[in-house]
């Protein structure tokens, strides 16, 4: 049997545990096994969690009052999460907008940078990688 790029075959195959499953080997078919697919959607929403923010915390700018999640992977490496309320309080993006500059292009708000300094150098936020959560991770 032959099929085009991309394309794959309908046919089952065993799984890990030598269930025959349907669909591509890369990605199977659960349907007809609810407790898999109730097993995936739970790894999926942790994954979701950890990697949007597992190990963040919320840090407000002491100028604007917009509010960040951050995190600090190192001491040189630091992860913000700006959301739109915190986009439209930020006055240096809101001078971008207004210059018609693209705020994406911005490395990062001064006052908030300094804002971020401050919550490291008061111990809210960690200096480098956050302890695992309960679940065995960052």
């Amino acid at each position: 049997m032959t099929t085009g790029a991309g394309s794959a075959p309908a046919e089952s195959h065993p799984d890990s545990a030598g269930k025959p499953v349907r669909g591509w080997a890369k990605a199977p078919d659960y349907t007809d096994d609810p407790e898999r697919l109730a097993a995936i959607a739970r790894a999926t929403a942790r994954d979701r969690k950890h990697y949007l923010r597992g190990g963040m915390t919320e840090i407000e700018c002491r100028t604007c009052h917009a509010c960040v999640l951050v995190k600090k992977t190192s001491p040189h490496h630091t992860s913000v999460q700006w959301n739109d309320d915190a986009l439209d309080r930020c006055s240096e993006i809101a001078a971008i907008r207004e210059s018609g500059g693209n705020p994406a292009l911005l490395p990062t708000c001064p006052r908030m940078s300094a804002s971020i300094d401050h919550g490291v150098a008061e111990g809210i936020i960690a200096r480098e990688s956050p302890v695992q959560d309960p679940d065995g991770y960052w």
